[in-house]
């Protein structure tokens, strides 16, 4: 049975948490594959509310993709060793980009040392991490203490789009 996880914030019309506001999304959900209805619905919303995605689906489904693939990873991998832990994305607006933060309590891991496939020696499985960067303009892991691991999933919003302004704050800082 799903979780109902953190409510989504999306603020209300003219509050400071209006999208291209500086607002930022987020929902905590067990990190159990059962969750990941709640977290794909999550997104859908989240990327329904970013101007540049309402009117362009591809681009949404894209999006989607590489945080589904990322959300899998960590259910899969990053509580090996422990039982299930939490499992958080929050998505925010950095002027002309869309940046979706991951973060977990489970094995440090970074993504980004991770080398491409060998697509000369096809196999299964295991192109997960690939696909993520194809699919997005940027990649970036940290680790925060000894405890998060936060995963940032940019992507440059869609050409032909307008932007907002930036915000300065890091969704993994505050």
């Amino acid at each position: 049975m799903a979780s109902q996880g953190v409510p989504f914030d999306f603020g209300k019309p003219g509050d400071p948490k209006e999208p291209g506001k500086g607002a930022r999304f987020f929902i905590w959900v067990k990190a159990e594959m059962s969750e990941l209805e709640l977290v794909s619905g999550f997104l859908r919303e989240a990327l329904a509310r970013e101007a540049a995605y309402p009117e362009n689906p591809d681009e949404r489904y894209l999006v989607e993709l590489a945080v589904m693939e990322a959300c899998t990873n960590i259910i899969r991998y990053a509580y090996r060793a422990s039982p299930s832990g939490k499992l958080g994305v929050a998505v925010k607006r950095r002027g002309t980009r869309l940046e979706i933060l991951t973060l977990d309590q489970g094995e440090p891991f970074d993504p980004t040392r991770v080398p491409p496939p060998d697509l000369t020696t096809p196999k299964e499985g295991g192109y997960g991490i690939f696909l993520i960067r194809k699919l997005m303009t940027e990649l970036r892991y940290i680790r925060r203490g000894s405890r998060w691991n936060c995963l940032f999933l940019v992507r440059d919003d869609p050409k032909g789009c307008s932007s907002l302004p930036e915000e300065a704050d890091s969704p993994a800082s505050s």
